[in-house]
């Protein structure tokens, strides 16, 4: 098939693993036709329509890239079209593997075709640089924040000058109204400690990072940072932040590994802190529908007695009146420890906490009310969906509802590579 002459954006700055970074935006305009080195199938199984989704995905080449990776486009095969995406190399010493990020829009149970070409002898390219400050997704280094066009994520900065979680998130929709806990970092997970008063940890609880990185992207930029800490050195953490341009939610994935033997009091992760700023919280429940509850009234003494699972899909505060909301989508939770068992949890579930100056908290317990002995190799992985919503007057779930049927359920991505 040929596709004519289009014009396209090709971004070849990928924060992934350790892709070279090239700064700019490459207009190129196509003027012939050339077998791919690669076809991309994006599949959408599940019955549900996408606005908006990132597809990443590894690309294995039959042999070495002969080529740089500026003169690669990406061609939509519905219509022709050369379409903006991001490359680079999965490691910098290797050219055969390419890792690639792209938007897609997909209907309900269809199927999607991108092909990768090599458009060297073919094309005319102009180098234009891109002006981050008018940019709608950007990483300021000034106030150590995160913004894209729904919100801006602030990071605390009392024991790490490079940022450490997230202390406060403006909600642009609602003329930026701060979500934060006014004493704490906003996000106070994972956290455990010992079984004396000494030996507690959170991630914002230390400087003594074995390593911190941000890496900018066009569509994702990353936040990671891992620590084997002072006060409880039998357990070491790592956690990833993945904020993305032009949709409402950041990720945050964390990992807590024990090398050695350890005696616990308490174990939980996602913690997320806040102050007098919500009205209201609902979730998901486990044999479907969804519970709606007064933060600040005496029905939420139902959860003595019937807590939040540890495992619920979803969980939000939301504001009836003022109508924002924010909430958490669990994609991923995993206690197997290094041989395939069960990392020891005591009654785990979902824990919504009263603090001082009527502050409301929710948390997953993990380790609680009680001392246990936390075995070499037991490891805990959480990640989650941090979604700033708009709540309805008649259905305030709406939305996070929308956007969990969704990230629960990932679009199939296939690849298919051909020599050159």
């Amino acid at each position: 098939m040929c596709h004519g002459i289009k014009a396209y954006r090709c971004l070849p700055s990928v924060p992934f693993g350790k892709s070279r970074r090239i700064l700019g935006v490459f207009l190129v305009w196509l003027t012939a036709c050339s077998k791919p080195l690669a076809t991309i199938s994006v599949s959408e199984n599940d019955g549900l329509d996408r606005k908006l989704e990132y597809v990443a995905t590894s690309i294995r080449l039959v042999k070495p890239l002969s080529t740089t990776v500026s003169n690669l486009q990406l061609i939509d095969t519905d219509t022709g079209e050369a379409i903006p995406f991001e490359i680079g190399f999965e490691n910098e010493a290797s050219t055969e593997v390419l890792q690639v990020r792209f938007p897609v829009k997909i209907n309900a149970n269809t199927t999607k075709e991108f092909t990768l070409h090599d458009a060297a002898s073919k094309t005319d390219t102009l180098l234009v640089h891109q002006d981050a400050s008018i940019s709608d997704f950007s990483y300021s280094s000034i106030d150590n924040s995160i913004e894209n066009s729904f919100y801006k994520a602030t990071f605390s900065t009392k024991t790490d000058s490079m940022g450490g979680q997230i202390d406060g998130i403006y909600v642009k929709e609602f003329n930026n109204v701060l979500l934060k806990r006014g004493h704490i970092a906003m996000h106070w997970a994972p956290n455990f400690s010992k079984n004396d008063s000494d030996g507690y940890f959170n991630m914002e609880s230390t400087a003594v990072f074995s390593n911190n990185q941000l890496s900018p992207g066009y569509y994702e930029i990353r936040k990671s940072r891992s620590v084997i800490t002072d006060n409880v050195p039998e357990i070491s953490v790592e956690g990833t932040y993945a904020f993305y341009k032009s949709l409402p939610y950041f990720t945050f994935e964390s990992t807590m590994s024990v090398s050695k033997d350890v005696v616990l009091d308490l174990l939980r992760n996602d913690e997320m802190t806040m102050d007098s700023l919500f009205t209201h919280v609902m979730y998901a429940k486990s044999r479907g529908g969804v519970m709606h509850l007064k933060l600040y009234d005496a029905e939420m003494d139902v959860l003595e007695q019937n807590p939040i699972p540890d495992d619920a899909p979803w969980l939000a505060f939301y504001h009836r009146e003022e109508g924002y909301g924010f909430g958490v989508i669990r994609l991923k939770y995993d206690n197997t420890n290094s041989t395939g068992g069960l990392s020891p949890t005591y009654k785990p579930y979902t824990k919504i906490t009263k603090s001082t100056e009527n502050g409301r908290y929710w948390n997953r317990i993990l380790i609680a009310d009680t001392v246990m002995v936390v075995p070499k190799g037991s490891r805990y992985v959480e990640k989650n969906a941090y979604l700033v919503f708009k709540v309805g007057s008649i259905a305030p779930e709406r939305e996070i509802r929308y956007y969990a049927e969704r990230l629960r359920n990932p679009l199939n991505v296939t690849v298919e590579t051909f020599d050159e």
